[in-house]
């Protein structure tokens, strides 16, 4: 008989995955991190300053929205494990994802088209202000099934 593995962490998969508030925050920094880490790379990868050549507010679109489609499976299957009417939920969720990509595109205008500042300087603002947007948001508005 084959002998199992120990666990290096014993018992924090199975905290990480409960519905406990702290795992659910632990969830949510995951699948945020890597929703805002795609809209980071992908905006900055096809900026004129530093990829193929297109306008940062264009830029922004595309990489905002890339990071919203994860964002939303994610934030569904894995950090509010929700069972609610997806009609319901992803109408509020497009509400949410509007108001952060405003807000995105909002900076790289204001920052870099008006202001003249790199396309780092709103991309990084964003990048700290709209998910913590969007946790109030999903939490109180979108995923409310979820409790």
């Amino acid at each position: 008989m084959r002998q199992a593995v120990n666990d290096p962490l014993p018992g924090y998969w199975s905290w990480a995955m409960g519905r406990s508030e702290p795992a659910r925050i632990l969830r949510f920094a995951a699948i945020g991190g890597v929703s805002t880490l795609i809209y980071a790379v992908l905006t900055l990868a096809i900026s004129a300053r530093h990829g193929f050549g297109m306008p940062v507010t264009i830029a922004s679109i595309a990489g905002y929205g890339a990071g919203a489609v994860f964002s939303y499976c994610g934030h569904r299957f894995v950090t509010f494990m929700s069972d609610g009417a997806v009609g319901f939920e992803i109408v509020r969720f497009a509400c949410a994802t509007a108001l952060g990509f405003l807000v995105s595109v909002g900076l790289a205008v204001i920052l870099t088209d008006v202001a003249g500042l790199p396309p780092l300087v709103p991309v990084a603002i964003a990048s700290i202000l709209v998910p913590v947007l969007n946790f109030i948001i999903l939490r109180k508005f979108v995923f409310v099934a979820a409790r």
